[in-house]
């Protein structure tokens, strides 16, 4: 194995232990969601817009659509309890595949 190779193994290491984080981060925008906390609803919607980038495909589309949704339950735009059942909805889909062992992530075969 070159050197390459272990570079690119411990970048995929790293990252694949980043989304352990990335389901906790969407855990706890849930539970922000639900006690109306709208600070820290801002800043784990910034910090699940980083991931954005390193994900594939299904996921991907579903992590950004929490991420403009729950933009508009923090700025208050439209009907703010529609918009939290919706945020939940999205949640409740996300963290199944969140949780499981193999996240897809983009570049990766």
């Amino acid at each position: 194995m070159g050197a390459g190779q272990a570079a690119v193994d411990k970048v995929s290491k790293g990252l694949r232990k980043g989304f352990q984080f990335l389901a906790a981060q969407v855990k706890a925008l849930r539970r922000a969601v639900r006690v109306d906390n709208f600070r820290l609803a801002q800043r784990l919607r910034m910090g699940l817009a980083l991931y954005l980038r390193h994900l594939k495909e299904p996921l991907r589309n579903d992590v950004e659509r929490l991420v403009r949704v729950s933009g508009l339950w923090v700025r208050n735009v439209g009907d703010r309890h529609w918009t939290k059942r919706n945020i939940q909805r999205i949640i409740r889909q996300i963290i199944p595949r969140l949780n499981t062992s193999h996240i897809q992530l983009a570049g990766s075969g």
